[in-house]
């Protein structure tokens, strides 16, 4: 089946990293610094790697103890079998997954983060931000998740097609509807106050032949000291947003540069490129499940509690083969990733003609973020979606040295 929640988080993953640090002359990185940068990302990674192994050791057991199916029964008692008895037993098994991520998704995001001095939330604003996650995805899923049953039960055979069909629009859907519904859950967003320099970001994306509804600013440091640029929305609801900690601490010809990299996504319709891949990744992905579910519960359903796929209780099955198929893939979507923003990166180096400001906001961007400027290559291969900071400037000063200007100085780490 479709990765709901995924679908429902790329709509809404639309932050991009650029962030304040040391000097904008500044490229050596302190020995210190950098030993806690490396510190928080192997933590990070550790934790991430804890994280998928619990998921995919607890989704077996539950799976084929045959516990899915009894939390069906037990659930199903109250409320009744078909339509009223599936909705209450899918929003049981997402409350209950959210409850199993909660203790480790705390470490990762609240402890490992204010450990490090990058969160500004207190515990209750952690928690709420959370809840409200949570009520988004619970409105989201429970219909899409009834739909897809409804597909199952009606084409046996061709659901996987016609599932994998309906996301694409629900995708851009989401994407209209996030900036406008979605995120503001979350967080104010306001028109930016600094018109000059509104002005000055929409003459760029102007220059580029992109049309910018507004440019906003939000409240991202009542929850960290990272920030953010990014586009929001398509069409009519696009929108540049920046990150009031982005304003704070860049020099407008850095956040120029950042904007930039963020009009290239548009120019090229980097969104549209992501919606085609993960259209044909949706496919492969709900074809492959299909395939192995149906073999399993051929296999095992007296186990597992249940030998019919249109079955409700076989969602924790399809969720944990589409993991598992989702994570082989991941390395691929990755390296895809790398591409569109190495090509990004090109184009705001093209549009700007400042490679110093976009070695500047790279060096701040590693710095306040504690990024490893540097990352192990097995690490960058399997989880970066960008280039590591240190390719990223040495792509500008090759940049600087082709067209005869002045070129960033190297990260040197000591």
């Amino acid at each position: 089946m479709v990765s709901w929640p995924m679908i429902i988080r790329g709509a809404l993953a639309l932050r991009r990293l650029a962030a304040d640090g040391a000097s904008p002359g500044a490229r050596t990185v302190d020995p210190e610094r950098l030993r806690r940068a490396r510190r928080y990302n192997r933590t990070k990674e550790q934790l991430f790697l804890v994280g998928l192994v619990t998921s995919l050791v607890t989704g077996a057991l539950v799976v084929f103890s045959g516990a899915a199916a009894r939390v069906r029964t037990a659930v199903q008692r109250r409320t009744g079998r078909g339509l009223p008895g599936d909705a209450a037993t899918t929003t049981v098994y997402s409350l209950l997954g959210w409850l199993a991520a909660l203790p480790l998704d705390y470490i990762s995001s609240y402890v490992v983060e204010h450990r490090y001095g990058l969160s500004n939330q207190t515990r209750t604003a952690w928690l709420t931000d959370h809840l409200k996650g949570l009520g988004v995805g619970l409105v989201l899923q429970t219909p899409l998740a009834l739909a897809g049953y409804t597909a199952i039960r009606r084409w046996p055979r061709t659901w996987w097609a016609i599932v994998s069909a309906a996301a694409i629009p629900l995708t851009v859907l989401l994407a209209q509807l996030g900036p406008v519904l979605i995120m503001p859950l979350f967080n104010k967003y306001e028109p930016l106050k600094d018109r000059e320099l509104a002005e000055r970001l929409k003459a760029l994306a102007a220059r580029s032949g992109i049309e910018v509804a507004d440019v906003l600013q939000t409240d991202m440091s009542r929850q960290t000291k990272k920030a953010n640029a990014f586009f929001a929305g398509l069409g009519r609801t696009k929108r540049i947003v920046l990150a009031d900690t982005l304003l704070e601490q860049f020099t407008p010809e850095e956040i120029e540069v950042v904007v930039a990299h963020e009009i290239a996504h548009q120019a090229h319709r980097d969104i549209w490129r992501f919606i085609a891949l993960g259209s044909v990744f949706t496919v492969a992905l709900s074809f492959l499940v299909d395939r192995l579910a149906r073999g399993t519960l051929a296999r095992f359903g007296s186990r597992i509690g249940t030998d019919r796929l249109g079955d409700v209780a076989t969602m924790p099955l399809l969720s944990w083969f589409l993991s598992i198929a989702g994570l082989l893939l991941g390395p691929v979507q990755n390296w895809y990733s790398r591409r569109i923003e190495r090509r990004a990166d090109a184009f705001a180096l093209e549009l700007t003609r400042d490679p110093v400001a976009f070695g500047s906001a790279m060096t701040r961007l590693a710095a306040v973020n504690l990024s490893d400027p540097k990352p192990p290559a097995l690490v960058r291969l399997l989880l970066y979606g960008h280039p590591s900071i240190a390719e990223r400037i040495d792509h500008a000063r090759a940049f600087a040295a082709e067209h005869g200007l002045p070129a960033p100085e190297p990260i040197t780490v000591e």
